[in-house]
């Protein structure tokens, strides 16, 4: 069978852009965690949860490897800013996402990168990646 690749020309590099990442879903509405949980398998990537508590998150980071959190602003238990200074400490980075305005949310997740609800799921797929990469090109904290 013939190349469908003119000679010359390198093979365009279809990975899908989450392959290999396992994207941590931290969302207190189980339908719009659900459609992040499969946006993410659809990117490539292996979704965790979605969970609804801080507690639950917790107990994610710390039993398997994270790669990013899809972080929402309020959850069931409390506040997404205090799951965000576990990950800041693990290096783990997240995108906040919250039906409220940026300047409304808790201090603790404003310099956080920051998706207003609702969402483009590719804009959301993107920054992911973007995140998770810089995160594994950061030397790491001694």
């Amino acid at each position: 069978m013939a190349s469908l690749v003119p000679s010359g020309l390198p093979a365009i590099d279809h990975k899908p852009p989450l392959a290999g990442l396992s994207v941590l879903i931290v969302e207190d509405e189980i339908i719009i965690g659900m459609m992040l949980a499969n946006e993410i398998t659809l990117a490539g990537g292996t979704a965790i949860g979605p969970v609804n508590t801080v507690a639950t998150a917790l107990k994610e980071i710390e039993s398997r490897l994270v790669d990013a959190v899809i972080l929402d602003a309020k959850l069931i238990d409390g506040s997404g800013a205090e799951l965000a200074a576990s990950l800041e400490k693990r290096r783990i980075p997240y995108v906040v996402v919250s039906g409220y305005d940026k300047e409304s949310l808790p201090q603790g997740l404003r310099g956080a990168p920051f998706m207003a609800k609702p969402m483009s799921m590719p804009l959301l797929v993107e920054a992911i990646g973007r995140l998770a990469a810089a995160s594994q090109q950061a030397p790491a904290a001694d």
